[in-house]
């Protein structure tokens, strides 16, 4: 087994791979590339890089159109914005990135630590409920408290059956407006910092931390000098990713009455002939991101860099909350309870309601018969298509990558991931202005919104995908060549196997997205072919708030199952996958 290369530069399925002095083994045999006397490289075969360059530039074809549509944007355009919509819609955004990102981290940083670190009751129950809220959607969300808080809603009208009260003497919090989104939007994004907060905090020395109490520090001093700095890459990244997120949103905006770049940028497109307009914002809004992201790309890299080393980590003793303990408890249930359980018990009661009662709007609506099911039924193929889709996509570049890792694949995939910096409203907007314009013949098919959704999230596969077969040693698929196995064979019976638990994670981790993912849909979408997601839009934005409750149960229990499956499997490693 001299041939068999080690794991960190072994080659397999679409390479060559030559030992120095030795005849060529299977179809793509290996090759001395290195100046050291034995050293051995891994050479991908023209085809593979090839495919690879063709995904990228295909993911990078939005980005591109909207970049060459706002340079053609004439300067009177390009003057009246910065003059009058800009600069506004720069504060909103940027206001409510940092107060619904602070909000999220507050809560992400303090629910890890009562989980991971304290000896909180039902510990292992709450890390699993407490990432389930990153399956409904925040439009959701929105809707729930819409109908609850709005005046008018539920929580007056009980008020004002209940204690004789009069509309509009009851103060309620504010549901519109700037806090109502930043809560809104905190409520279900906090798992992006508490998924890897919490990784990072079971993962941490515990010496370090035992250190500063021998010390003289106590406690909280301990905690905050010793194991804070470590977990400060991962709170970054969390916080980063919820910061994209809002930057992204149009759906929570859009109906808690909070314009941002997504907003305008939709009122823009439908509102005026010239599109010309929605270009340029989409081009400022892109600009935003592309610091966003390359901030994350940055704190990744240093969260992973401060592993733990082997044999230093030692096992977690639990903080004793004493007297708080059940305060505690119900702190972490509250916000389970307002991120999860109660929009999930409120959908469903209206939904209940809808069925056995319906009211003459129900009926016209169509919340209680087969029409729902059929959008869920075009929600699920479309969702299904797409992660097939993307999966298959990632496959070339998340191969190149995990083999080879110079500089030209790191190029191609960089080029792959192009779609995080692209919201789903700019993907659509730059998809309807590209068909229309050169393949008529696709616009407004269901191929197209496919299209779409694969390529907005096809990072997220490439990044599952690029782990799983990491995760399968090159050296074995070797080994197979040496028995005689071609490539392909090598690849099909050693490497995919092994992998298959994290591309199958992947696949479903672009279905849960896409099963979610509202302005691509509202854009994209063929006359008649109505989504979850677009259904839910279209009775919101008339206001028709209880006649969206049924899709939005319906697709937030669809989602929550889906995601509820994918943790149970360990094995999927979900806490480092970005949603």
């Amino acid at each position: 087994m001299q041939d068999v290369l080690p794991q960190s530069n072994a080659g397999g399925l679409p390479g060559t791979i030559r030992s120095e002095g030795r005849p060529r083994m299977g179809a793509w045999p290996a090759r001395l590339t290195g100046g050291r006397a034995g050293a051995r490289a891994y050479r991908p075969s023209a085809w593979l890089v090839g495919v690879s360059a063709v995904v990228g530039l295909l993911a990078v074809v939005p980005l591109a159109y909207i970049v060459l549509r706002a340079s053609e944007a004439s300067p009177s355009v390009w003057a009246t914005l910065w003059s009058s919509a800009i600069p506004g819609l720069l504060v909103n955004t940027v206001v409510l990135v940092l107060s619904a990102s602070g909000f999220a981290a507050l809560l992400g940083l303090g629910l890890a630590w009562l989980v991971e670190r304290t000896d909180l009751p039902g510990r292992s129950v709450w890390r699993w409920v407490l990432a389930l809220p990153l399956a409904v959607p925040a439009y959701v969300g929105a809707l729930c408290y819409i109908i609850l808080l709005r005046r008018g809603g539920l929580v007056e009208q009980a008020f004002v059956q209940g204690a004789g009260l009069h509309h509009g003497q009851l103060p309620l919090p504010p549901v519109f407006g700037l806090w109502g989104a930043t809560v809104v939007i905190a409520l279900f994004t906090f798992p992006y910092v508490f998924l890897p907060v919490s990784a990072a905090l079971r993962s941490a020395n515990r010496a370090l931390e035992e250190a500063a109490r021998v010390c003289g520090r106590g406690p909280w001093r301990a905690f905050q000098d010793a194991t804070l700095p470590l977990l400060m890459p991962a709170l970054a990244v969390g916080t980063l990713l919820v910061s994209l997120y809002v930057l992204s949103d149009f759906g929570t905006v859009a109906l808690l009455r909070y314009r941002t770049f997504t907003v305008a940028i939709y009122n823009q497109f439908v509102g005026q002939i010239d599109r010309s307009g929605a270009a340029i914002l989409s081009f400022v809004l892109i600009a935003m991101t592309v610091p966003l992201l390359a901030a994350e790309a940055w704190f990744n890299r240093r969260s992973r860099r401060l592993g733990i080393a082997p044999g230093s980590w030692k096992p977690r003793r639990l903080v004793a909350l004493g007297r708080w303990r059940w305060a505690a408890l119900i702190s972490v249930g509250t916000v389970g309870m307002l991120s999860l359980g109660l929009p999930l018990l409120l959908l469903g009661a209206l939904s209940v309601q809808g069925w056995l009662w319906p009211t003459p709007v129900d009926r016209i609506w169509g919340v209680g018969g087969e029409n729902l099911w059929h959008y869920g039924l075009n929600s699920l193929v479309v969702a299904g298509l797409a992660a097939t889709l993307a999966t298959a996509l990632a496959l070339a570049p998340a191969y190149l990558i995990a083999r080879w890792g110079r500089p030209v694949a790191v190029v191609l995939v960089a080029l792959s991931k192009a779609g995080y910096a692209l919201p789903g409203l700019i993907v659509g907007l730059s998809l309807i202005l590209l068909f229309s314009r050169w393949l008529p013949a696709l616009y407004g098919t269901v191929a197209v919104l496919v299209l779409a959704f694969a390529l907005r999230f096809l990072p997220q596969s490439l990044a599952t995908v690029e782990a799983a077969l990491r995760s399968a040693p090159a050296s074995l698929e070797q080994a197979a060549r040496t028995m005689g196995r071609g490539p392909w064979q090598a690849f099909r019976e050693v490497t995919l196997p092994m992998a298959a638990p994290g591309v199958a994670a992947g696949w479903a981790l672009v279905f849960l997205t896409s099963m979610k993912e509202l302005p691509t849909a509202i854009l994209l979408r063929p006359p008649g072919f109505d989504t979850l997601s677009v259904r839910i839009w279209a009775a919101s934005s008339e206001s028709v708030y209880t006649q969206a409750a049924p899709p939005a149960f319906l697709l937030a229990a669809l989602s929550v199952a889906v995601l509820g499956l994918l943790f149970s499997r360990n094995r999927f490693g979900l806490d480092e996958v970005v949603l």
